[in-house]
């Protein structure tokens, strides 16, 4: 049984940068150590991007009702672009993290490649307190930048990355708040000395995934 069956019909049209630790939106070339596929705590499914320096950007795939959603094109595209027809189902997979190896339920196929990341930086209020939510946009081949679309087309090589491009760097603020308001936030979490997280281990059993089979 496969995770996930390419097709160009389904695929959204949904990079620069370095390996530094990503602070703001932007497209970035990246080194993808692995994807860790996890059920959420309301019971939807998510793909969690763990990149270079143990950077770590979640998007959810199935909801809670069981159906596939934008994340799930996200995905498709990221497989496209590395040429994979087919990702397999997630199984344990030894993670390295900086004072630990964790074992996550981790999608064979996606492991230790290179690839530019639209990654998208998003600030709203939740429970009366700010709240940073990253997520991936897109996927681009590393090589040429091209779109899952345009590798399996074959056609328009990276015209989506050059219109991404003058889109990318933007930072969407809800809520009512700003750059300065968010500034603040930071600095009173830094003053803090607030501690970086790193993705918590799933379980051993892969989650199901409804009608995501050939």
């Amino acid at each position: 049984m496969a995770f996930l069956s390419v097709s160009q019909e389904s695929i959204e049209k949904a990079a620069e940068g370095n390996s530094s630790y990503i602070k703001t939106s932007g497209i970035y070339d990246l080194n993808l150590r692995a994807a860790e596929v996890k059920p959420t705590t309301n019971g939807a499914t998510q793909v969690n991007y763990i990149f270079n320096n143990i950077m770590s950007y979640g998007n959810t795939v199935v909801n809670k009702q069981g159906k596939r959603i934008f994340g799930m094109d996200i995905l498709e595209g990221l497989a496209a672009t590395l040429g994979e027809e087919v990702l397999s189902d997630p199984e344990p997979t030894d993670v390295k993290f900086k004072t630990q190896t964790k074992s996550l339920n981790c999608i064979p196929e996606l492991t230790d490649v290179d690839v530019k990341a639209w990654i998208a930086f998003e600030y709203r209020i939740y429970n009366g307190e700010i709240q940073e939510n990253v997520s991936v946009k897109r996927f681009y081949r590393a090589a040429d930048g091209a779109s899952g679309s345009e590798v399996l087309s074959g056609k328009d090589i990276g015209t989506q990355l050059a219109k991404d491009e003058k889109y990318a760097s933007e930072v969407k603020y809800s809520d009512g708040l700003d750059e300065a308001a968010v500034e603040a936030w930071k600095k009173a979490k830094a003053d803090g000395n607030s501690s970086t997280t790193t993705p918590a281990p799933a379980t051993n059993s892969a989650p199901t995934f409804p009608g995501m089979g050939n």
